[in-house]
């Protein structure tokens, strides 16, 4: 889909391996669905609530990959 270039997106940090994904209310449980549909190597799992998303990740260094892939997502549309 192209949530990710939807309105719905706010922000996303990172404390070691997690990763928080503000979103406008109500978005962050699509959103974690298209970030775990899109099968990530280096998410162990997400949790979704009405405006926010963990992204548990399996290392820092593999956080630091999906910051960056995410990033190329973001800008193309391509969730």
């Amino acid at each position: 889909g192209e949530l990710l270039m939807h309105n719905g997106f706010i922000s996303i940090e990172f404390s070691a391996n997690l990763a928080v994904i503000k979103t406008r209310p109500g978005y962050a449980s699509s959103l974690a669905y298209d970030i775990d549909s899109k099968e990530f190597d280096e998410i162990l799992g997400t949790i979704a609530g009405d405006d926010t998303i963990f992204v548990l990740l399996r290392t820092e260094i593999q956080a630091k990959e999906f910051a960056g892939s995410f990033a190329k997502l973001m800008e193309t549309g391509g969730f």
